[in-house]
């Protein structure tokens, strides 16, 4: 069972190995990318932020994986089923993309050959997006302003989870049940993101060192049940310690131990089945759409099954409490199959 991290302190030794390994509700370990006990080609950051609800999304994503760094877009239109990606590359970054050490705190630029791609934060930790990428869908455009708030007391989940190899490790942290605000607009068409057509959005933050051959599996749901805002993170598939699973009910963050999913890789328009070993997960996803893409630069290989579509079933808390997560609740989110060469 993956233990609770007690307190505050360094991610990292002087050896560049974990100086801690568990779960945390808040980003108690400060990373120090000096510390790592790695090649900067080795070094993967990213921060990627989705907002949907469920016709439409978006997902503001930037990273430095040391062969490369990105700032990306990608529009989601879920009634269509199609998924439309857009950013430019750079090589051999190896850090060059100045990304934060910390989740909860410094700002984002990134312009570069007319695409801007930027994540400022206001002094009451609201992310504040702009983004403009002119030559999206052949040059029709998309740009906006999206500003991510955080519910004051929310709990995240955050992880430090070790691999074999000591110098090896992932440190990450996921926010769900954030509240959306703003106006995205591709060519002549307008597109609005806030709780009143049902968006929710998430962080997935993460910095490591993974091997070269890497596959996981995440899920992530946001909405409201039963009138309380719920949230669903389930991750897992790497590492020696790997649980990053915890439900979110009224901002208060419930730990699992060891979750997992099922589906059929054939037909993943079928029903996907989520449980648990402790008997406190039974959901079920049911897709609308299917997303299938990846990269392949040779030795640089990505590949991702995603669904989307709606949630049902049941969850227990730590209290012993069960919350039903009916049709009505329209709970919207997806689970990925992922695996990497890089």
């Amino acid at each position: 069972m993956q233990k609770q991290i007690p307190s505050v302190g360094d991610l990292l030794d002087a050896r560049g190995r974990l100086a801690a390994s568990g779960w945390a509700k808040q980003p108690l370990l400060r990373y120090d990318r000096s510390r790592v006990g790695a090649s900067p080609l080795r070094i993967k950051e990213w921060d990627y932020y989705e907002v949907v609800n469920p016709e439409y999304g978006i997902v503001l994503l930037v990273y430095d994986i040391g062969y490369q760094g990105r700032a990306v877009v990608k529009w989601m239109d879920f009634r269509a089923g199609t998924f439309e990606e857009h950013g430019p590359t750079l090589w051999l970054t190896r850090g060059g993309m100045g990304l934060p050490p910390g989740s909860e705190a410094g700002d984002v630029v990134f312009h570069h050959a007319g695409v801007r791609w930027e994540c400022r934060r206001s002094d009451d930790g609201v992310r504040n997006f702009e983004f403009t990428f002119p030559d999206f869908r052949g040059g029709a455009g998309l740009s906006g302003k999206l500003a991510l708030t955080q519910p004051r007391g929310q709990d995240p989940m955050v992880n430090a989870i070790p691999f074999r190899r000591a110098t090896r490790f992932v440190y990450a942290q996921t926010i769900n049940c954030m509240v959306p605000d703003g106006r995205v607009r591709i060519g002549g068409d307008e597109y609005r993101f806030s709780p009143d057509n049902h968006s929710h959005g998430c962080l997935d933050w993460s910095r490591a060192v993974f091997p070269y051959h890497v596959e996981w599996r995440w899920c992530t749901a946001s909405g409201v049940v039963g009138g309380i805002p719920f949230g669903l993170n389930i991750d897992y598939g790497f590492g020696t310690e790997s649980s990053k699973s915890m439900i979110f009910h009224d901002n208060m963050g419930h730990h699992l131990d060891k979750a997992r999913y099922t589906f059929d890789r054939a037909d993943p328009m079928r029903a996907w089945a989520f449980t648990d070993d402790d008997g406190r997960v039974d959901l079920t996803l049911r897709p609308v759409c299917i997303e299938r893409g990846g990269t392949n630069f040779v030795v640089l290989r990505m590949s991702v099954l995603k669904a989307y579509g709606f949630f049902t079933g049941r969850v227990r808390l730590d209290d012993g409490r069960w919350i039903e997560v009916g049709e009505s609740d329209r709970l919207f989110g997806s689970a990925e199959a992922v695996e990497n060469y890089w």
